[in-house]
């Protein structure tokens, strides 16, 4: 589940979790790549194994020349398959994502705005579109140092389902279409 919970993040955040950056200068830019495999023995809590590829391009201003302590450009796409039936279900989210520090200390309780824009995310079977979230959407998360506590839609103006369900959607949505349920 931990694992689920990373893929989920990356997707709805688009990569969150960079680390704040000093002054208005000229932004530094980082273009990265990631991709990784993996087995989730327990997908979406169902008991039942799915094999999750993750594929991750994207662009980050470490000097942003914004309001914002923190922005990026990220294409993400993942596979999930279920092995036992071959059954694949694919999500892209792709967009500028943006966050700040609103209040707290980073070390201790703190509050992100997150402003993600584009595309968060679309599932696609092999029957076609299951779920879609796209347009503008406004995020506040809740950490404890690193560790995620809460999250609230502040702003969601286009289809958000997946957020606006707290991401319950799509365990729902996923493990039905990979015949989990």
């Amino acid at each position: 589940m931990r694992r689920f919970a990373l893929v989920v993040g990356i997707v709805v955040a688009l990569g969150l979790g960079a680390v704040p950056s000093a002054g208005a200068a000229n932004p530094g830019v980082i273009h990265f790549t990631f991709t990784e495999s993996f087995t989730d023995g327990d997908f979406c809590g169902t008991g039942q194994a799915v094999d999750t590829s993750i594929s991750v391009k994207g662009t980050e201003f470490l000097a942003p020349n914004q309001p914002v302590d923190s922005r990026n450009v990220t294409q993400v796409n993942v596979v999930y398959t279920n092995p036992q039936n071959d059954a694949t279900v694919l999500r892209h989210a792709a967009g500028p994502v943006s966050n700040t520090i609103i209040s707290g200390d980073p070390q201790g309780v703190h509050t992100l705005e997150i402003t993600v824009r584009g595309l968060s995310g679309l599932l696609r079977t092999a029957d076609g579109v299951v779920l879609l979230g796209a347009g503008y959407l406004v995020l506040h998360e809740v950490f404890n140092g690193e560790e995620f506590v809460s999250r609230e839609v502040v702003v969601s103006k286009g289809p958000h389902p997946n957020a606006e369900s707290d991401l319950v959607l799509f365990c729902d949505v996923t493990t039905d279409a990979l015949g989990l349920s």
